[in-house]
């Protein structure tokens, strides 16, 4: 593909939603006549029913206009209106397939059901210490996940959460933000958690065994 057909598809992409931004311009003056058409009897003038109305008949032609204004600027500059479609939709993406704490603990049970069904001696080592690991972490009741909207942290705290000694529930005990790195065992990203996935390739592989 060269480089002029590559610009003319950048400039073709925000078509695609100058459509949708004119349907909800036309939905915008449909409401905004419904809210001019309402009259209000001399005894209600001044009250806050008036008042309500009005605030809404603002909020409307308010976002009336940044229909308009977004829809203008997408048509003189689509390449940059293409660039920031593109990363809100692969936000909404993200956020939409970031895993949970279930899906973390359905990935690893189906990773430890795999091992499982391997003999000891053929388990990969590496996948085997981490499966292991998981499950220590587990039953102490230390895995936390952090979420930031598009990608989770798998962390590990100090103490299980129903320990109530002087140690854990002290704030000037708890995890610091500088080490905070040091404590992430896993990266959700994409409906997946990455570190296991990775850990377990090759998991009915033992190279000690060649």
């Amino acid at each position: 593909m060269s480089l002029n057909s590559g610009a003319r598809g950048f400039r073709r992409a925000p078509s695609l939603f100058r459509s949708s931004f004119e349907q909800l311009k036309n939905r915008y003056d449909t409401i905004q006549t419904r809210l001019d058409a309402i009259t209000f009897p001399e005894r209600y003038k001044g009250t806050i029913l008036e008042k309500w109305a009005t605030y809404w008949k603002n909020l409307v032609i308010d976002y009336k206009e940044m229909v308009i204004d977004t829809g203008r600027t997408m048509r003189e500059r689509p390449v940059r209106s293409s660039v920031y479609v593109s990363l809100l939709a692969g936000g909404l993406y993200a956020g939409a397939r970031n895993p949970s704490e279930s899906d973390f603990y359905d990935q690893f049970r189906r990773a430890y059901n795999e091992l499982s069904l391997v003999h000891p001696t053929c388990q990969n080592p590496v996948a085997s210490r981490h499966l292991t690991f998981l499950e220590r972490c587990h039953n102490e009741g230390i895995l936390r996940r952090l979420s930031l909207g598009v990608v989770s942290f798998l962390w590990l705290d100090n103490y299980d959460k129903g320990l109530a000694i002087y140690k854990a529930v002290c704030p000037y005990l708890q995890p610091r933000y500088l080490t905070f790195h040091e404590r992430i065992i896993d990266v959700g990203f994409n409906g997946k958690f990455w570190i296991l996935q990775q850990k377990m390739v090759d998991y009915d592989i033992n190279e000690e065994n060649f």
